[in-house]
């Protein structure tokens, strides 16, 4: 099946994007150059093809929910796909799909960068916007998530920053900025929580919460399966990224989940991260909660030190970070 397309839409056959144009039955109906020398399948035999047979079975289900329920409502969207080309390959990419209607027939611009053309000096991956746009993949569901990750991120980093410049715990800059960088992959085991329980309103059962708390084990699964089919190549020290997800959860009085690591048995870069990530969680607003006063998330912090944070970071977190920046008041 063929169709001949609008004179107008010839124009993004011209980007130096992959560009792939989809009418409003979402069979493919042209691609350009670009399109084809990476997917590595020719023009003639995409053409008439449904988008489905392009999806993989890596990328979360919830993604291309979203993108179908984007489609059916004629809207613009965006995200993280895992794609197949010919030989088999996985391939990470941005993909933002805009409708266009003409002369009442509507039309799908979907323009898709690849993480490979996301470069920098040595042929190496820029590995922040690799990380964020995975995570993001996995959290397509909260709307919140994105400036969540941001801000974990930003608060995180003046954090370690303090932190390395005491001295007091001899950290590394090469090793703070492996913990900022993977930051944003803490909570990708939630991709394996259903919605229902996930976001729900009421309380949560005993069967809810156990579910919950496999999180962090499900997000070193799919940790180890990214690293495995990127060959390690983007991963420069999986243990770090590893320690974060399954353990920033864990309370420093041992309570935590899902091992319950107690004190400094709990790796340095999860009890960072938990006291940022929970502070944060805590003053945003959340489908089953509203958003504490900056204030109320600070007399928290302190009443869980030594119960549920490393209470020495606690007061660095506090007195570097929150005081010290009165936006954050």
């Amino acid at each position: 099946m063929n169709k001949n397309i609008p004179n107008e839409l010839t124009y993004y056959l011209k980007l130096s994007d992959a560009v792939v144009i989809v009418d409003e039955d979402q069979f493919i109906i042209d691609v350009n150059q670009q399109y084809e020398a990476i997917t590595g399948y020719k023009r003639e035999f995409l053409i008439g093809l449904s988008l489905e047979c392009l999806k993989s079975s890596v990328t979360p289900f919830v993604m291309y929910k979203s993108l179908k329920r984007a489609l059916r409502e004629r809207q613009p969207w965006s995200g993280t796909m895992v794609n197949v080309n010919k030989s088999l390959e996985l391939r990470y990419s941005f993909l933002t799909i805009t409708p266009i209607e003409i002369k009442g027939i509507v039309y799908y611009i979907g323009v898709m960068r690849f993480a490979e053309q996301l470069l920098i000096e040595e042929n190496k991956i820029d590995q922040k916007e690799l990380f964020k746009l995975l995570a993001l993949s996995s959290e397509m569901r909260d709307v919140n998530i994105a400036e969540h990750l941001l801000n974990v991120q930003k608060l995180l980093e003046e954090f370690l920053i303090s932190l390395f410049e005491d001295k007091t715990y001899k950290l590394s800059l090469e090793y703070v900025s492996k913990i900022i960088e993977y930051s944003v992959l803490h909570d990708i085991g939630k991709s394996g929580i259903p919605e229902s329980i996930l976001y729900k309103t009421g309380p949560l059962s005993v069967y809810e919460k156990k579910i919950i708390n496999m999180h962090p084990l499900m997000g070193v699964d799919v940790l180890n399966k990214l690293a495995k089919e990127m060959n390690n190549k983007v991963f420069d020290d999986t243990k770090i990224a590893e320690n974060i997800i399954k353990y920033h959860h864990e309370n420093w009085d041992g309570t935590g989940y899902p091992i319950g690591l107690k004190g400094e048995e709990i790796p340095f870069e999860a009890r960072v991260l938990s006291i940022v990530d929970v502070y944060d969680a805590l003053i945003s607003n959340r489908a089953y909660k509203k958003a504490w006063t900056k204030e109320e998330a600070l007399s928290y912090l302190k009443e869980q030190k030594g119960i549920k944070f490393d209470p020495n970071l606690v007061e660095v977190f506090i007195e570097k970070v929150i005081n010290k920046n009165s936006i954050f008041l």
